[in-house]
């Protein structure tokens, strides 16, 4: 009988006990969970009014073609692109060379509706000068800053955009890293992204649509070209360092800035002399 009782005892205590712990694991998982939810909301809506609040105006055009629409292009659309205050791919769409596949993800992303954009490297003057005067015809007046990028390049907008708040859009001013080479004045890496102001989009419509201009339409190295156009006007490079005199765009793939394997062009073009961190 005393065995029985116990074993009763012993049974109803490790009942209580089940049900106190999974008392406590309820009370504490739940607050937990929600409150975890509610961290994760606050940061996200806070990440994106405070790009929203960020001045100025950033227009992205982004440089593309559809071979890269189910690589590249997902990439930069779900991270930085849509980070801009409006972005948009500038790409040729010979649909009769597309995939199913790839003429289904070009009504997800945002391209810029310009006709008759040749296809392959040797025409991205072409291209940049297609994007340039869409952005001019159609929101001069929306956006203070616009970037030209490729799809291989990654912008921490926020960084970009924290800059661009120094500087002034009524200036005829560029951004980008800045070469020493080829061009009055220097020009821009195309492969870094480079930027203009408003001010320079507006001159660079102007030399495009004036009758002496000597601006090319199509041809020769997309950067060297795209600078010399903006020279006729009087545009020129401005200096994009920070404080501390470091580069804020970067001409080369990521992992070499990071290993510090510099190629002698470079240390032969840069306007700005190099600096490493031994």
């Amino acid at each position: 009988m005393l065995l029985f009782i116990n074993k009763k005892r012993f049974i109803s205590i490790g009942i209580l006990l089940t049900l106190i712990i999974l008392m406590i694991i309820i009370y504490i998982d739940t607050p937990t969970t929600i409150y975890s939810i509610d961290i994760q909301n606050i940061q996200l809506n806070n990440v994106e009014n405070h790009t929203k609040q960020l001045l100025p105006r950033v227009l992205c055009l982004i440089l593309t073609t559809p071979k890269n629409f189910l690589s590249r292009v997902i990439a930069v659309n779900e991270t930085w692109g849509p980070r801009c205050d409006r972005y948009f791919f500038v790409t040729e769409s010979p649909t009769q060379t597309m995939t199913p596949e790839q003429i289904n993800f070009t009504q997800q992303i945002p391209i810029a509706p310009i006709q008759n954009i040749t296809s392959g490297y040797g025409h991205l003057t072409q291209k940049s000068t297609l994007a340039f005067l869409f952005a001019y015809e159609k929101y001069f007046n929306d956006f203070d800053w616009v970037v030209k990028a490729d799809d291989d390049t990654y912008l921490i907008v926020e960084n970009l955009k924290a800059f661009l708040s120094q500087q002034n859009t009524s200036e005829p001013v560029t951004f980008g890293y800045n070469f020493k080479i080829i061009v009055s004045k220097g020009y821009h890496s195309g492969g870094a992204s480079y930027v203009l102001s408003r001010e320079s989009l507006r001159r660079f419509y102007e030399a495009h649509n004036d009758l002496n201009s000597t601006c090319r339409k199509d041809g020769g190295a997309e950067d060297v070209e795209i600078a010399k156009c903006l020279r006729s006007k009087g545009v020129y490079p401005g200096k994009s360092l920070d404080k501390q005199n470091r580069e804020l765009f970067h001409p080369l793939p990521y992992i070499s800035h990071f290993r510090g394997n510099i190629p002698n062009w470079l240390k032969q073009y840069a306007e700005n002399p190099l600096q490493t961190v031994s």
